[in-house]
């Protein structure tokens, strides 16, 4: 944070490249497309760099990026009335290592097929390869309920891609 503050445009560069997919998914989860989470992202990342002065050393900066992501991504939803059923207090942060340029549909079908929630378990855990324990930290969850909502997001998976066979 102390580079960023003093101008190093590498240690923002080192920044955005590991959290960009992170804010991507968040932005995702709530916009349900595209090209509105990847507007949403780049503004994300002007918005913490223009607020730089302001971020607290002490707290981790990745949880202050997901939080403009997600206040952007609702503030973009109620403007242009995309209406989707989601209550800001309930959104929370999804993650990805997925490759933004990559369109294969699997994600998309994640997202319409599964819960919030469950999406957000998946992503930790398969595409970020987070262990399940590190997961819950995460999203304030005992291990248990990560894993079972992993294995319920798994089940709905392939129960709804093999009804589409």
């Amino acid at each position: 944070m102390r580079s960023i503050r003093e101008g190093d445009e590498q240690a923002f560069s080192r920044l955005y490249e590991l959290t960009r997919r992170s804010v991507y998914y968040t932005a995702y989860s709530v916009c349900r497309d595209k090209y509105a989470a990847e507007t949403v992202m780049q503004d994300t990342f002007v918005k913490f760099y223009e607020c730089i002065a302001y971020v607290d050393e002490k707290h981790n900066p990745y949880s202050y990026l997901l939080t403009i992501a997600r206040n952007l991504s609702l503030n973009l939803v109620k403007r242009e009335g995309r209406r989707v059923n989601v209550e800001p207090e309930k959104v929370d942060y999804v993650t990805s290592d997925t490759d933004l340029q990559r369109d294969d549909g699997l994600v998309d079908y994640a997202a319409k097929v599964l819960t919030e929630r469950e999406f957000r378990v998946l992503m930790l855990c398969v595409v970020h390869k987070y262990k399940r324990r590190e997961v819950g930290k995460m999203l304030d969850m005992p291990t248990a309920t990560v894993t079972w909502t992993y294995n319920k997001a798994i089940s709905k998976l392939k129960k709804k891609l093999e009804e589409e066979r």
